[in-house]
């Protein structure tokens, strides 16, 4: 898959968010805003085939918000048709309005 859809976007932030839980125990150094962004960095470029020279760096200085830039440079040009995922991701800016709100709906 080169390409994802709203839809499967959405399907995948919410799969995430219903097992962040558990994935937190994967990472507990970072925030739950930020586990949900890493775990949706590697899910996206595993599924989007991103080749490695193409995949950003969440360890950029320069970025005051690195996953969360990472996730977006990852989606530019690879949505279709286009959405913009700053919409939905914005949802998630708290760990507890991610946990309340349980699903993003598009």
């Amino acid at each position: 898959m080169d390409k994802i859809s709203e839809i499967e976007f959405l399907r995948l932030c919410n799969g995430i968010l219903s097992d962040l839980d558990e994935i937190r125990n994967l990472n507990p150094s970072l925030s739950d805003r930020d586990v949900f962004l890493w775990m949706l960095l590697g899910s996206l470029v595993s599924l989007l085939s991103v080749p490695i020279l193409e995949q950003p760096s969440v360890f950029n200085p320069s970025s005051a918000d690195p996953y969360y830039d990472a996730v977006v440079e990852v989606l530019k040009g690879r949505c279709e048709p286009p959405f913009d995922p700053s919409d939905h991701l914005r949802k998630v800016e708290s760990s507890t309005s991610a946990k309340q709100n349980g699903n993003l709906t598009k």
